[in-house]
């Protein structure tokens, strides 16, 4: 009986030995598995298509850039006629400021934002109900 049991464990062993679970593959330094390092899908932060300007390190300065599919940067240097230089009050997003009511001065086209008012202010403008002037 005995003799059964130790040959039994030895063939167990053996088979265990040749035999590895696919999650039972070795580990790298980061915890990930090496296959899933290299796999397709990358795990990324802050890619847009869009035309923004903040820090890119890959640059090592804050640019006007947007990212490929792939999340390469791309600098762009002058945006030219597709830039959104209006006169008028207008409420969108504004890189770097946010959804604000603001216009666009002079040649540079710089931002500038108007604030809600509800007396006072300079260079005032009526949205509906209500007033937002520069300030």
């Amino acid at each position: 009986m005995n003799f059964l049991r130790i040959a039994s464990a030895v063939v167990l062993t053996a088979g265990m030995a040749f035999v590895s679970p696919a999650g039972a593959a070795p580990v790298g330094p980061s915890g990930m598995q090496p296959s899933s390092q290299q796999g397709l899908v990358t795990k990324v932060g802050g890619c847009h298509s869009d035309v923004r300007r903040h820090y890119v390190p890959e640059f090592g300065r804050s640019t006007e850039h947007r990212h490929l599919r792939n999340c390469r940067p791309v600098r762009v240097e002058e945006r030219g006629r597709d830039r959104d230089c209006h006169r008028e009050a207008r409420r969108h997003y504004v890189p770097g400021i946010g959804s604000v009511v603001h216009r666009h001065v002079g040649p540079n086209c710089r931002v500038r934002v108007l604030r809600r008012y509800d007396s006072g202010g300079r260079d005032c403008v009526q949205i509906g109900p209500i007033r937002y002037c520069e300030g």
